[in-house]
């Protein structure tokens, strides 16, 4: 606040020495228009020599200008840079062990069947309240709200999966507005069950270069960038965490392993049934 505010002190008193100066250019050029003789001259000197002032002020509140959005682009730069090396070398880890911890207990002590209703409402509230912070959670982080709307920019969505129909239906969006197609269609279907939860899973993605296009993506939504990964405990496949953003740059390479670590803390909500 105090180096802002200082900034600014000399920017205006940058201001104030221009419009001094300006003033005294245009008084000294009337005062040298009625003189004649060495007054003329020694008038239109003075005149000349604050011109040169507005000149060099002018000049040195552009140098100064500069330097402050230098200094900005490389604060945002570290800023960037610092909460990657966050992400990669804290949230990230930390994430993955809270998944594996889940899994773990939903792997060895299951509650038996059949539960009772109220357990069984219970579990299903606490999975819709991750997944809506999971999908809340991607969207500030991948393509996070502009001025002067801040309205959010990317689209993050979640596919169950039906083993016994081989279906894909949407389970949660976040935003509210603009909602992807709620049932994806059969080749659609077949390019997410085969390619994104195939084997082991592989994270798919829409990057402008490599992949430029995908059935995820319909023309005319306002998207064209997406990473699509599983979800996937275990051996058993429950779906598709999708995240949309308007712009290929708003998606970039460290926006892969935080989708990943999503779909795996989502993965381990699920396992807990």
């Amino acid at each position: 606040m105090k180096q802002w505010l200082a900034e600014r002190g000399v920017h205006y008193l940058f201001l104030l020495f221009s419009a001094a100066l300006g003033v005294a250019v245009a008084v000294v050029s009337v005062w040298a228009d009625g003189a004649t003789g060495a007054d003329k001259q020694r008038w239109a000197l003075i005149a000349g020599v604050a011109a040169c002032g507005v000149v060099l002020i002018t000049h040195f509140e552009k140098r100064f200008a500069e330097n402050g959005e230098k200094r900005a682009k490389e604060y945002a730069s570290q800023t960037n840079a610092e909460v990657t090396k966050l992400y990669s070398s804290t949230l990230g880890p930390l994430s993955d062990k809270i998944r594996d911890l889940a899994v773990l207990y939903a792997d060895r002590a299951r509650v038996p069947s059949p539960l009772p209703q109220q357990t069984v409402d219970d579990l299903k509230n606490k999975r819709k309240d991750i997944l809506r912070q999971v999908l809340a959670g991607a969207v500030d982080l991948t393509a996070p709200p502009l001025e002067p709307r801040l309205l959010p920019r990317a689209r993050c969505s979640f596919y169950l999966y039906d083993a016994a129909t081989d279906r894909f239906t949407l389970e949660g969006t976040f935003p509210g507005y603009r909602p992807p197609r709620p049932v994806i269609d059969p080749v659609g279907a077949a390019h997410m069950k085969n390619e994104i939860l195939g084997g082991t899973g592989t994270t798919f993605r829409i990057d402008g270069k490599l992949v430029t296009q995908s059935y995820l993506i319909p023309g005319g939504t306002g998207y064209e960038a997406v990473i699509a990964v599983p979800v996937i405990h275990g051996t058993e496949k429950i779906g598709v965490l999708s995240v949309d953003a308007p712009r290929f740059a708003d998606l970039a390479d460290r926006h892969v392993p935080l989708m990943e670590s999503l779909a795996g803390i989502l993965a381990a909500s699920y396992a807990l049934k």
